[in-house]
């Protein structure tokens, strides 16, 4: 089973869009719209391909940088060390800069 990575952002689209859903999915989506943390104009795989143009992380690492949204290179430290990724302050910044210009 190949395994692939969404962001809330787009498991809230892909289930918002479907006509008949079942308990679980609606329970699915009640979670995931507590946890949105962009607009709904904000444009999900541009943010994504943004991140990964500052530095090479593998896509599990991104869409938890993109759900979490962190504030701060501290913020961002934390999520990057349960992936074992150290980088240098300037790719926590402009990652972080990315992050605040939405």
């Amino acid at each position: 089973m190949k395994i692939t990575y969404k962001t809330n952002s787009e498991v809230y689209d892909l289930l918002i869009n479907m006509e008949d859903r079942t308990p679980s999915e609606n329970a699915t989506l009640a979670y995931v719209e507590k946890f949105l943390k962009y607009d709904r104009n904000v444009d999900i795989a541009k943010l994504y391909s943004d991140i990964s143009k500052v530095h090479r992380l593998p896509r599990d690492a991104i869409t938890k940088i993109i759900d979490i949204r962190p504030g701060t290179p501290e913020e961002l430290i934390a999520i990057l060390n349960s992936y074992s990724i150290n980088v240098d302050n300037k790719v926590l910044d402009s990652i972080i800069d990315i992050l605040k210009g939405l």
